[in-house]
């Protein structure tokens, strides 16, 4: 069905003007120049913001793509920044697994174009709708992909909608599956040079339902990481020709990948012979919590490295590609072997995980502990259930020391982990009076499970029965602490805080409960401008965590100090204001002064008198600070007395 040039829409045949947008459906850049020097041969594809066409220089007289900005963008701002941010990305990324831009410009009519090279190959995503790949042609692929990952992320580019639609398969050098990867459209750059704005706004979500990452389906702001997850969803379509979550409905793929665990391949797909050590680094590369997925484009390379290893030890070896073709492309300027060989799989043990090499340099595991999986506030998605009742818990249930390692709840098991995976699906699907049904009966016969009791947690918050929640997870962390640091609960326990009702409540279970998981929340509340007891019991909670040295010690001694009576504990405050270097308490301590000389004017006790001294060598240390011309003139020797009794009757007259 041919498209509109103008607006992209699919018309049908025969029509020679365009229903939405009424542009002539010949297109006017057929066998036109842009630029003066590229001449527009056939148009290969229309995307969401551009059209790519391939053209011809008429002077090299070589092949290459260009790709146009739709007019209806031409006008916009941020549509053009966005596509001349495109071309900045990729002209930053020479590598020879992404394409090579070349050239960047406008037409005299104000078309910008972008030229780049003419890939002769197949889309991924065509690939794919022939059925699963053979292994070892997919971690083939897999391969490159993070190579030029690799390259990208080191120039601090996030590309942000990796997709199959976005790989290339081009044949090169008689090698097959060579990989290109296209559109940097809506790249991040995470680094941007001085002076340069960044385009990303918070809270605004980019890239394709099927492949986005937890954190940008929440607007949270991304790295690397969020490549690392399309590339397992890639891997995983790419081993099985499914997707790990699947639906028409593009709001309900987004929840999926936010609540759902990701289904084994080989229990989805028996079919399809993944190796399972294998199948463990896909799922280790789609964990829901960023921090448990591979560090690096690089530990996802390696993992793969020591799974090839040990799967070669245990003979499980896959082969050569299902057609027979050598799918090795070349080696890419490096001694030795191609690094793209097809290869075995192995998941990588707490005792081999290869170690990645961070942008900073520092060495780092390159397989993080699996920790929980990330399930989705139902208040998030403005679920309403109703919660069940609380099922007191004996004291011997421990809570780890506040900065203890944090380990990831303990799985369920048999029976009990198909009837909570049924529950997870009810609370998915807004059958939430079911789900309350079922938890009651699994709490029932459980009383001791924290995922149960936890569930209970999510259940009783989106009812906006908060206290509720929080005694729940309250006791899910007592039966099982790995759940401390789980994304919800530290969520909903950022919400509570807030909450002047339940603020106390919420402060006990970070503090003896969450710990470390709940510092920046503990942050927010000592930097805050809260109620002040609640401020200093966060920042010894901090402190404790060693965490310290965020706490604004500065504006909590103000408060302090404000809300001191006696001069004797105002002093070690006064003390440490003056030691602080910090001009914010300048006119605080003046204030102090001040109120000190008026209570002596009246006759009464002077409530600095204890600290007399202290108090004039921290405004003196202080003023020291200003500028020249805004610290205060020395004062005039007036004769013993004379000053303040002239004062003093000058006051009583003024009476």
């Amino acid at each position: 069905m041919p498209s509109c040039p103008t607006c992209a829409l699919e018309v049908a045949d025969g029509l020679q003007f365009c229903p939405r947008c009424g542009g002539a459906m010949v297109d006017p850049l057929l066998g036109s120049v842009l630029g003066d020097r590229y001449r527009v041969i056939s148009r290969i594809g229309i995307g969401g913001m551009g059209v790519v066409y391939r053209a011809q220089h008429i002077t090299l007289k070589h092949d290459l793509a260009v790709k146009v900005l739709l007019p209806e963008f031409g006008g916009k701002e941020e549509f053009v920044r966005r596509f001349e941010r495109e071309a900045e990305s990729a002209s930053r990324l020479a590598h020879p697994h992404i394409i090579a831009v070349t050239d960047f410009g406008r037409t005299a009519e104000g078309l910008l174009f972008l030229a780049m090279e003419y890939l002769d190959g197949r889309s991924l995503s065509s690939l794919i709708r022939e059925g699963p790949l053979p292994v070892d042609r997919a971690v083939t692929i897999v391969r490159q992909m993070l190579t030029a990952l690799n390259r990208a992320h080191a120039a601090g580019i996030v590309h942000r909608d990796l997709k199959p639609d976005n790989i290339m398969l081009i044949d090169r050098e008689g090698h097959h599956d060579f990989v290109k990867i296209l559109d940097f459209g809506i790249a991040k750059v995470t680094e941007p040079e001085p002076g340069r704005e960044a385009l990303t706004q918070a809270g605004v979500v980019f890239g394709t339902p099927e492949y986005l990452s937890p954190e940008q389906a929440l607007g949270d702001k991304i790295d690397a990481r969020a490549d690392l997850y399309a590339t397992g969803v890639i891997l995983f379509e790419m081993l099985t020709g499914h997707r790990p979550f699947e639906s028409e409905d593009k709001m309900r793929i987004i929840s999926m990948h936010l609540s759902h665990p990701v289904p084994r391949m080989r229990s989805l797909y028996p079919a399809v012979a993944v190796p399972r050590t294998l199948e463990d680094v896909v799922m280790q590369a789609l964990e829901k919590e960023r921090e448990n997925r591979f560090a690096s484009a690089s530990a996802f390379l390696m993992a793969l490295e020591e799974a090839e290893r040990l799967s070669a030890e245990s003979g499980a070896g896959p082969g050569r590609s299902g057609d027979g073709r050598d799918i090795t492309p070349p080696p890419l300027g490096t001694a030795g072997s191609p690094p793209f060989s097809p290869r075995g799989f192995a998941r990588p043990t707490a005792a081999t995980a290869p170690a990645a090499v961070t942008s900073d340099g520092l060495v780092g595991s390159a397989a993080p502990t699996r920790a929980r999986r990330r399930t989705l506030g139902l208040a998030v998605v403005g679920v309403a259930a109703v919660v069940a009742a609380v099922v007191a818990l004996p004291k011997a249930f421990h809570r780890p020391a506040p900065g203890a390692r944090l380990t990831r709840p303990a799985p369920a098991a048999g029976e009990l982990a198909a009837r909570i995976r049924a529950v997870e699906g009810l609370l998915a699907n807004d059958d939430l009076v079911k789900a309350r049904l079922s938890l009651e009966q699994l709490l029932s016969e459980n009383p001791r499970s924290g995922r149960v009791r936890y569930l209970m947690g999510r259940v009783a918050f989106a009812d906006g029965r908060h206290a509720e929640a929080l005694a729940d997870y309250r006791q899910a962390i007592q039966l099982e602490p790995g759940f401390r640091g789980d994304p919800v609960l530290v969520e909903h326990l950022g919400v509570a805080l807030g909450e002047p009702k339940l603020a106390d409540t919420a402060l006990d279970l970070a503090i003896d409960e969450v710990g470390k998981p709940a510092a920046d929340l503990l942050l927010k509340v000592a930097n805050g401008n809260g109620d002040l007891r609640r401020r200093e019991r966060a920042a010894r909670a901090l402190d404790e965590l060693g965490e310290g040295k965020r706490v604004d010690t500065v504006a909590l001694h103000i408060a302090q100090l404000k809300r001191a009576g006696a001069c004797e504990d105002k002093k070690p405050l006064v003390v440490a204001l003056g030691k602080s270097d910090d001009l914010r308490a300048l006119p605080v301590l003046r204030a102090q002064r001040q109120r000190g000389g008026l209570d002596g004017l009246l006759g009464n006790e002077p409530p600095i008198g204890c600290m007399k001294t202290e108090l004039a060598d921290a405004i003196t240390r202080l003023e020291g600070q200003l500028p020249a011309d805004k610290r205060p003139a020395p004062a005039q020797p007036s004769p013993s007395g004379g000053h303040k009794a002239s004062a003093r009757s000058s006051f009583f007259r003024g009476r």
